[in-house]
This record gives C-alpha cells, structure tokens and sequence, in this order.
C-alpha cells in the first residue's frame, strides 16, 4: 500500500486549512466607526480582508428623502483569523448568541447549491409582511425573482460562485406599513410614506436574526409582500414580490451591492466606483479606438411626483445653441399608474406627441416614439391627465440635449456624461447599455461586467480542493473546483523546486500515474473569460500535493 497525503496550498505560497475566523459588521460616519456585531464563522483563509463596504442605503432620486440617506454611513463587513481579531473587538464577541437561531413558524429552503458556503456566495431572500398562510407565496416569488437573476442573462454567468437560500418567517398582518402602520415580521416600511420609491429596513434586529436562520448570508435580500414597485441598495437589497417590478429593481440593486458602484442615471447621489470616472476614464481597456467622450446636457431635473389628476405637470427649458453639428432633443418620463397611452397626454410646444414604454399600474419608464428636432432657445413641456382616474402620478420628466454625432449602440464604450443631483458632471461608460442607467434592461455594460467578477472573485478560490482516488493500487487525485467554464488546467512534478508540466493531463481534472513514484506535485487552475480583461489574483489558484 502507497503513502497518500495532500498538502495544500492556497496561491502558491500559504499553507493552511480551513480555520476559524470573525466576521466583523460595522458602520463609519464622519470617520466614526460603530461595531456592531463579531460573529463566529470558518473561512478559508488567513488574509484580513475586506469583505463589503457599501453605503448603507442607496435610494432613488434627488428629493429629501434621498438627502438624507446619501449622508448616511458607510457600512463595512471585515474577515479576521481567530488568532488575528484586534483586542478591542473582543469584548463584542461576548455580546453575540452563537447558539442555534430559533424562529416559530419559520422555515428556510435552499434554491440552489452549488457547494460549501466556505466557498461560495451565498444569497439569502428573507420575506416581509406574509403571513403563515402565505408561507407558500412567499417561496414561490423567491423561486421566481432566483430565476429571473440567473436564468435570464443579468447573472447567468455567475451562477457556479453563488447558494442561494429562501427563509421564510411569518408575520402577524400581510403586506407593509406605508399610509398603514402594519405589524410585520422585519417592520419593513415604505419611504416617503404613500410614494412608490424606496422601502426602508425597520427592526435590524429581527433582520439580523431572521437572517442567521440560514446556512450563510453574504449577501442579504429582503422581499416585501407588495405588488408595487419600490426598494434600496447598500446594506440590504430590497425589492417587493411585484410581478411587474420586483425583479427589475432587484437587479439594479443587486448591481450596486455586488460591484460596490453607483447610479448612471442622471439625477442620483451616488455616482462611484468602477462605472463613474470625474475626468480620465478607468475603462479605458474596454475602449476600441479613439477613446471619445460625449458632452449631453440635462435641461431640466423635475422629480416630481405630482399625481396629475390634482394638477398637470408644465415646465420651461431652454435648448441650446451648438458650435458645431444641431443638438439632438431626448426626454425621459417616469411613470406610477399610467395604464393604457389614454391615460396621459405629453405636449411639446402645443403639439402633442406618443411616448414609447410599457404602460402598466406599477412603476413605468418612457421615452419619445419619436423625438423632434428643437431650435436653440425656450421651450414647453406640459404632461396632463388624459383619463378619469385619480392614480396617474408623475414621477419625474427630464429632458435633455445631446450631441448630434453621440453614438447611441449599447456595446460602444466611451464617456457620456452624467450628472447626479447637485449637478456635478461624472462619466458612465455607455450610452444605454446597462441596467445601472435603464433598469428596464436585462443587462451590464462590459465595464460593469467586469468589476462584478473581480468583486464577486474577491473572497473565493478556484479550487474547492483536492480528493484522493485509487485505480488498481496506483494514487491519484481528483480536482473539485468552480464549476466554471473557461479553467485552464494544468499538472506538474516538482523536482528540486522546479516544475515540469505532465502535458498529458492537461485540460482534466483527475490526475492519475501509471507507475509508483512518490513525489511532490502541482496543479495550476486559471479561469479566462472575454467578460474580464484585467483579471485580479484570484482568477488563478494553485495547490500543491504529494503522491
């Protein structure tokens, strides 16, 4: 019988094996830092790592209620070895129930497993304001916002590194509080009361414990039972179960906590990270060419949400001249109400036009059918009720003026220009082509596609581990890793510290001698994909063995 051992290593040069570890959550304001939990969990590795730092709330728009949480903390979630916790975090430590979470009527589902949660993501939907006898409900618009995420093409590449977790815990009312306070599980709350924008975490508390009843929680959702749009980012992604919304405004929230980016549409707070550059572009391998950078001015920024049976939407703009080439006319609509084309009428200088989206109950976006060309100089705008209902409101109108050579195809990387709320001037990387800007799409431009592997990677190895194997009493090993597409595999003796590729297992997982020998092997592991151009660390592994 052969000696047969594994030695790990994990990127070439530390030797470890999975150990304890804390996971640190905090929050920072104005350079304030405020612990709020260390809890126990094993992870596999001895690198202190930043795990997340994302503003704790990412709201929509540019009215008070999105002041105020642009302002808000900085919210952080730190990984520290057992041996390496700082002194004064211990105390904390005290402070936490490690025993098992207990919840009456709760129950959590796995939806989908692709392998340890020391290795993977792990994405867990905790309901809010369903019942015990909407318990049923409640997994089955989880099921249905998981497949939308990774089945449609948003996150379909990235599904090997993610579990994803349903828990389910009842509440006393259905629904959540909006013009109604509503005795709910997690206290979830519209904000501004009566408006279809932001839905507000309520009792952290019961978030955090309702949370802990799943196997892992890296990256947590909250689903309110609430057929309207409405949600955040930052700490939490939240969205409602609508059918017309609720994956639409997951997906765009999802994109602000997986890539730790900000807003590209206009009129925001958070214009940051790897899709928002102030003058040089960041994503300038992704540019073919001549890099090209295209100056669109906002004409005006009317947020209004004004139900417009009580009073019409009218406002001036001023269009402007052009040195060059004319300026080319575009407005964007948004909508809560709008139901049939009847429902509204837009005129432009007395002349009235058709706009172009899905008109619905829920949350609309719109656009010109067709959009007409405009003289430099002061123009109308007028939106007027065109039906005898009293739910047609108007979330915001804003025009805008565009260079007439601007390039408008979803794949062209450049630099348009983009203004959040106080009307400062950043860059997004395409003209529509990602959801971060038009969250009726389905998709990420390349520059947001990118960053969200390289942070999603962050905290992950390739290579799940090494299995020993035996075919007729010779050693051999199998490799577990991602299952991702794209891995360049390759196999080497170590003679002396110098390696010698056995080119014949190249490409396979399972390595497997025809002779005795005893010696020192490795195994090299590269992910490539065309979604990332300048892949980081762990995009490679690497773990060596003996036979």
């Amino acid at each position: 019988m052969f000696r047969f051992s594994l030695l790990i290593t994990a990127l070439i040069t530390t030797s470890l094996t999975v150990q304890a570890a804390w996971l640190v959550k905090q929050t920072v304001k104005n350079g304030q830092i405020s612990v709020e939990s260390v809890e126990f969990i094993e992870h596999p590795t001895q690198d202190i790592f930043q795990k997340r730092s994302v503003l704790e709330f990412i709201a929509e728009g540019n009215d008070h209620h999105s002041h105020a949480h642009a302002e808000s903390a900085q919210y952080q979630e730190w990984i520290y070895p057992d041996s390496q916790l700082p002194e004064e975090l211990v105390a904390h430590t005290l402070k936490q129930d490690f025993s098992t979470v207990e919840w009456p009527g709760s129950e959590v589902r796995t939806l989908i497993q692709q392998g340890s949660v020391s290795n993977r993501i792990d994405l867990t939907m905790v309901g809010d304001g369903y019942t015990a006898d909407e318990k049923e409900r409640f997994f089955a618009d989880a099921q249905r916002l998981t497949d939308d995420l990774f089945t449609e093409v948003t996150f379909s590449s990235y599904l090997p590194l993610f579990n994803v977790h349903a828990v389910f815990v009842p509440s006393s009312e259905s629904g959540v509080s909006d013009l109604k306070r509503k005795n709910t599980a997690l206290g979830l709350y519209r904000s501004p009361r009566g408006s279809k924008r932001g839905v507000m975490p309520g009792n952290r508390s019961a978030i955090e414990k309702a949370l802990r009843l799943a196997p892992a929680a890296d990256y947590p959702i909250l689903i309110a039972n609430d057929d309207y749009y409405g949600g955040l980012g930052g700490r939490y992604a939240i969205t409602t179960r609508s059918p017309e919304s609720g994956a639409m405004v997951l997906r765009h929230e999802l994109g602000h906590n997986f890539g730790e980016v900000g807003e590209e549409y206009d009129g925001g707070s958070v214009y940051s990270g790897a899709n928002a550059s102030r003058s040089q572009l960041k994503w300038a391998h992704w540019i073919e060419g001549e890099t090209r950078k295209f100056e669109n001015k906002e004409l005006a920024g009317h947020y209004s949400w004004q139900n417009l049976h009580s009073q019409p939407f009218s406002t001036n703009f001023t269009f402007p001249s052009s040195t060059g080439a004319d300026m080319l006319f575009d407005v964007k609509v948004s909508s809560v109400g709008w139901e049939t084309p009847q429902d509204v009428r837009f005129i432009l200088n007395g002349e009235e036009l058709e706009l172009n989206g899905h008109f619905t109950y829920d949350r609309s976006f719109f656009r010109l059918k067709s959009t007409p060309k405009l003289a430099a100089g002061t123009h109308s705008l007028k939106i007027l009720n065109g039906s005898v209902d009293k739910n047609n409101v108007l979330a915001f109108a804003r025009p805008f003026a565009y260079p007439a050579d601007i390039i408008t195809d979803d794949k062209f990387v450049g630099g348009y220009a983009t203004f959040d709320r106080r009307g400062n001037k950043s860059y997004r990387p395409t003209f529509e082509g990602c959801l971060m800007r038009d969250m009726r799409k389905k998709f990420f431009c390349a520059v947001d596609q990118e960053n969200m592997w390289i942070k999603l990677m962050g905290p992950l190895s390739i290579i799940d581990g090494l299995s020993s194997t035996a075919d007729k009493g010779l050693p051999g090993v199998e490799l577990n890793t991602l299952a991702l597409d794209n891995l360049d595999i390759r196999w080497y003796q170590v003679i002396n510290g110098q390696k010698r590729e056995i080119e014949a297992f190249r490409g396979q997982k399972h390595f497997a001698l025809n002779t005795k020998p005893v010696g020192s092997y490795r195994v090299e592991v590269e992910f490539k994909t065309p979604e990332v151009r300048k892949p980081g660390v762990r995009f490679f592994d690497a773990k060596n063995f003996e036979l």
